[in-house]
């Protein structure tokens, strides 16, 4: 439980101070065409990221990290320098193909902005290609700190990097416009780095120019890639032609629809992922030791069905206001609101599926099945796709809302189907009694909102506002309580 607070105290730092620097960004760009662009050329960037693999490949480390060290102490750092070292060839590879067809990729990616916007797009992306050597050794670094249960550096980090973009757009904003985001995205991911490298030295770590050990059969490891190839691509496929379907959209969709996209991934990371970080380390030592994992199992998922109740209840009573709170303004009007708040109650039902998913993939991951888990994930990146197309193509911005959780959906499916082929799958009863009274009190948060309506932040609107803000706290009080009565114990936990 102290780990879990301590990551959630992080995590809320963190957040917070991601709030504010999504309410500078919508203060200085709005929903304007000139922050799509960037946003257009990010997206590119994290395409190219999940060619190499790196996340997904992290992942599958951590069993062969501490297969390695139980041959060795110190053997998996070893083990670390051969992925790192074969995985910068990869990225090198990839960084040069990519920049020299830049404006292709862009002008697939968003074939409906003007060849103005696609070519600072372009010049953007290329620019931004550097985040790429980063990110490959970070994945690692983090995934490796946390197998030595140093949790929490990654949240100190998050609290450092979102101080740094802060600055950077306060201070560069009026000499570089668009061009402080870049410096500021670059600039965090050096800082990562540096900070990873420090706390992996101080825990043994020595950087040597190994490309391969006795003890490590990396050819079998980077097989892995091949069975995560389709699923890289069927990811692109998806992300393509979400983004360029979006294009054709009216302006400002895009850069509401991220803005809100960000927002959720904040609020996953804030509320979600400690659980999930925890439960995938404590996981995998249990099977490596043979131990019990079902009442690790089982608390986790009873902790994500409560939290998952409370930001569902908290988003559909005060979302709205919180949105307007934060982002309402001259450049962020009344339309973009109603727009962002639909957006936002949406991505709050693909975190719920995200959530489950992750805990089943990373049962399924730690029993050595990445490789089925990649292959069924291709036919979910597809289908995901294919609602794409159809959704945008003819219901517009009202088919864009249903993309994201119909997503998660899939990917969640997938994951659970594959975690059902281990030896012996534990199961759980998601139609229990208190699952269905979660969802009466989700039900009563609904009914709330619909005779309250909606109220701007306003002195005319305090009584109806705080009215929400009382419902909220009442109703997100039995699952509040629940969470707390499964980590009462520290035998719980241990």
């Amino acid at each position: 439980m102290k780990t879990i607070l301590k990551l959630f105290s992080l995590k809320l730092v963190t957040s917070i101070l991601g709030v504010f620097y999504t309410v500078l960004q919508v203060r200085y760009f709005g929903a304007s065409r000139i922050i799509e662009v960037y946003f257009a050329a990010q997206s590119l960037v994290y395409l190219v990221t999940s060619i190499v693999q790196s996340g997904q490949l992290s992942e599958v480390f951590l069993p062969e990290y501490h297969k390695l060290n139980s041959i060795t102490k110190g053997l998996g750092f070893k083990g670390l320098n051969v992925v790192i070292n074969r995985m910068l060839i990869w990225g090198t590879l990839i960084i040069l193909g990519v920049f020299l067809f830049a404006d292709i990729f862009i002008n697939i990616l968003v074939p409906g902005f003007s060849s103005e916007d696609k070519e600072q797009a372009t010049l953007i992306f290329r620019i931004l290609l550097p985040y790429l050597y980063f990110q490959i050794v970070n994945s690692f670094f983090i995934t490796v700190l946390n197998a030595e249960k140093k949790f929490g550096r990654a949240e100190i980090l998050g609290v450092t990097n979102t101080i740094v973009n802060i600055l950077c757009l306060l201070l560069l904003y009026e000499i570089f416009g668009i061009w402080a985001l870049v410096i500021s995205l670059l600039l965090g991911k050096i800082i990562e780095f540096f900070f990873y490298i420090n706390q992996l030295y101080k825990i043994g770590y020595k950087y040597s120019f190994d490309f391969k050990i006795d003890e490590f059969n990396h050819l079998s490891f980077f097989k892995t890639m091949g069975s995560t190839i389709l699923y890289v691509g069927s990811t692109q496929i998806y992300s393509i032609v979400l983004t360029a379907g979006m294009s054709f959209l009216p302006e400002g969709t895009l850069a509401v629809f991220r803005y809100v996209q960000n927002l959720a991934v904040k609020v996953k990371g804030l509320f979600i992922q400690p659980f999930i970080t925890i439960f995938f380390t404590q996981y995998s030592n249990l099977l490596k030791k043979s131990k019990s994992v079902t009442s690790e199992f089982k608390k986790n998922i009873h902790s994500i069905l409560n939290v998952n109740s409370i930001l569902i209840i908290g988003t559909i009573l005060l979302g709205y206001e919180i949105l307007d709170f934060i982002w309402g303004g001259d450049k962020f009007d009344e339309e973009n609101l109603n727009l962002a708040y639909i957006f936002l109650l949406f991505n709050t039902l693909g975190i719920v599926f995200s959530s489950i998913g992750s805990i089943y993939r990373k049962m399924a991951v730690s029993h050595h099945k990445a490789k089925k888990l990649y292959s069924l994930w291709v036919i979910s990146q597809l289908l995901s796709a294919l609602f794409s197309y159809f959704l945008i193509k003819y219901f517009k911005v009202n088919g864009l809302y249903y993309i994201i959780p119909i997503n998660a959906l899939l990917m969640g499916v997938a994951s659970y189907i594959v975690y059902l082929t281990t030896k012996k799958p534990l199961k759980f009863n998601f139609f229990n009694k208190k699952t269905f009274v979660l969802f009466l009190f989700i039900l009563v948060a609904c009914l709330l909102r619909f005779f309250i309506g909606k109220s701007k932040i306003s002195f005319q609107e305090i009584y109806t506002i705080l009215t929400l803000t009382l419902a909220t706290l009442i109703l997100c009080s039995l699952p509040l309580y629940l969470t707390y009565k499964i980590f009462r114990n520290e035998k719980n936990i241990n």
